[in-house]
């Protein structure tokens, strides 16, 4: 049900926001109540309504009231344009006030314990009047909610294919390492040829997350298919499985040491991955949300690497 009560709604189209009301709650009393207005006045508006259209939106029925044909016909149009009034208002006061606002804004696992707080800490840092909703998940899902128009941006590794309905930026590019328990046989060595774990267990990521199709690249680029026993939704997961000696795993470096682990590097030049920002191309995003784009496109890459 949408909630008309907002003021810009009641002050740029007050017998709208009323109608909706009523037809929603089926009741004149509670409709004026969730606006905040004289019943009286509520009655007043659905009779000049009436009048207007020539029908009236609501009957009596029994005790109560209930939607006529002409209101049953009336509400969802009249819905959607309280919706649409209320983003207005939403632009206006962006417009107003550029520096408020708020910035849905999705990542994927790997980047919330470092990337996601860095890119806040210094974006808030200038625009601290600005919020953000976060929505973590594995970067398919959260290329589909950006495509959907329910995230602004997102941050994910590696990148999305290309797709002309989406703007790319890259913002690093982070090396990938066998990951071995501090006792595995391969734990001395600096470095590693992949197929040299090619008779090794593994552990890796579900095929819904980004870097599962990179790591199997990888494996098949060294000869063999890995032996997984088993799938997990995070790094941790699989770091903690590792650490547990149940299999070993291609990942990113972790971002604290953890002396129970060895991150081996991988000789093949492909063992890496690039993190970025992804946004809709063309799409008409509220002042807050540009302006974290401009901060990503001028600063974010530098941002990552410390600066």
């Amino acid at each position: 049900m949408f909630d008309p009560d907002i003021e810009w709604l009641r002050v740029i189209s007050p017998e709208l926001a009323i109608a909706v009301a009523v037809l929603e709650e089926q009741h004149v009393r509670r409709a004026a109540e969730r606006l905040g207005v004289p019943q009286p006045t509520v009655s007043a508006v659905m009779h000049r309504l009436a009048d207007a259209i020539g029908a009236p939106l609501v009957a009596p029925c029994g005790r109560g009231i209930a939607s006529t044909a002409a209101g049953r016909a009336f509400l969802p149009a009249a819905q959607q344009a309280l919706v649409n009034l209320s983003a207005a208002g939403q632009d206006l006061q962006e417009v107003i006030d550029p520096d408020r606002g708020r910035i849905a804004l999705g990542f994927g696992h790997s980047r919330g314990p470092r990337d996601v707080p860095r890119l806040l800490d210094a974006f808030l840092a200038a625009y601290p009047d600005i919020s953000f909703t976060l929505k973590q998940g594995g970067a398919p899902a959260v290329l589909d909610q950006l495509r959907a128009g329910v995230l602004d941006v997102v941050i994910v590794a590696p990148m999305p294919a290309a797709d002309d309905r989406l703007e790319t930026m890259v913002l690093a590019e982070e090396p990938l390492c066998l990951t071995v328990a501090s006792d595995h046989r391969l734990a001395n060595r600096a470095s590693v040829d992949l197929r040299q774990a090619a008779t090794e267990t593994f552990v890796g990521l579900t095929r819904e997350h980004g870097l599962r199709p990179v790591v199997d690249s990888l494996c098949e680029r060294a000869g063999f298919v890995p032996q997984l026993a088993f799938e997990g939704e995070e790094h941790e997961t699989l770091r903690g499985l590792v650490r547990a000696g149940l299999g070993v795993a291609v990942l990113p470096r972790a971002p604290h040491h953890d002396p129970a682990l060895v991150e081996i590097t991988l000789r093949d030049p492909e063992a890496r991955r690039q993190v970025g920002a992804v946004w809709q191309k063309g799409r008409r995003l509220a002042p807050a949300a540009r302006r974290f784009i401009t901060f990503l496109t001028t600063s974010g890459a530098k941002v990552l690497r410390g600066g």
